[in-house]
């Protein structure tokens, strides 16, 4: 993760269980890495985004900053992410953005799913279900309907809607040991922004959200989530060698080709769909599965939640 230069240490939350899940309790000591800087504007703001912009290489860094989380996604950081791609894509130093996660931990672990506050009714209305839905995929369209190329530097999870933000960017760069899928699957629901089928093939989509279940950098480039899988210490050279290509092409034929190609996957079904499938998510949240995580996250709290949603041999309602 390319950041402010600062020396500082982190823990790395080790896998859960049979080491698909990055929701456990159990830690490993891992220093962050201390990262040479060149001209650099870094513009630090107490928020949930950190902006970098390296006038040299005409590179703007857009950082998730909830590294505690694992940089989830939350109402915050999307509305700040949203503002932030925004204000890169109108800079004219800026000729490539690239979205990072902050810390060696996760690039994003996806959509924060900790219950917060208490409530009478803990299943929310489908109408409530949309409404957040429509802001929470925000970031999703903010990098596809960006007129310059987005690059994902990504360097650990890289799960549900953190991996829709990857693979909405126009190419991904990903560490070795980075992992991508759809846990939050097993809970209930569809990705809001249902950019997997249009990313690989049919099959393959099948394959990773049909069964909720993580892959490896490897497993993912396979599949073509992925552009290339580099060592974590050859991330950033790997994204400044595709920046390099990137910057010799005009800006204004960047612009047009990347709204050429983005509209042959629309052509295709990818604009109804993202509409689509977040009323199907907010539908899925409502089966009787779904209803019960609610239940028990809200009665028994959030570590029974997710332990019921890792359980095997669900069948189409809860037992009683």
């Amino acid at each position: 993760m390319r950041g402010t230069g600062e020396d500082a240490s982190n823990e790395r939350p080790a896998l859960a269980g049979d080491g698909s899940s990055p929701f456990g309790t159990r830690w490993s000591a891992e220093p962050w890495k201390t990262i040479c800087r060149r001209t650099v504007l870094h513009i630090r703001m107490p928020t949930a985004i950190d902006y970098t912009i390296e006038t040299d290489r005409a590179i703007a860094f857009v950082t998730l900053d909830r590294p505690d989380a694992l940089n989830a996604l939350n109402d915050r950081l999307i509305e700040e992410f949203c503002e932030t791609i925004e204000r890169a894509e109108s800079d004219d130093d800026v000729r490539v953005i690239v979205v990072q996660g902050q810390g060696d931990d996760a690039f994003s672990a996806g959509y924060d799913i900790n219950p917060e506050g208490e409530t009478e009714d803990p299943v929310p209305s489908v109408e409530d279900l949309l409404d957040r839905f429509d802001a929470s995929t925000a970031h999703v369209h903010a990098v596809w309907d960006c007129d310059k190329p987005v690059i994902a530097a990504v360097d650990g999870y890289c799960l549900a809607g953190g991996s829709d933000l990857a693979m909405a960017c126009d190419i991904v760069i990903a560490t070795d040991d980075s992992s991508f899928g759809y846990p939050g699957l097993r809970m209930a629901g569809v990705p809001p922004t249902l950019i997997y089928p249009f990313v690989m093939n049919l099959h393959e989509a099948k394959e990773l959200l049909l069964s909720g279940k993580i892959v490896d950098a490897e497993r993912a480039d396979e599949l073509g989530m992925v552009n290339r899988v580099v060592a974590k210490s050859e991330l950033m050279d790997a994204v400044f060698a595709e920046v390099e290509e990137l910057r010799k092409m005009p800006g204004n034929n960047v612009r047009i080709l990347k709204h050429v190609l983005n509209g042959t996957a629309e052509m295709k079904g990818a604009s109804p769909m993202f509409k689509y499938s977040e009323l199907f998510d907010a539908l899925g949240h409502h089966t009787e599965y779904g209803k019960e995580y609610y239940r028990i996250a809200a009665t028994e709290g959030f570590d029974a939640a997710l332990e019921y949603m890792n359980d095997i041999d669900k069948g189409m309602t809860p037992s009683e």
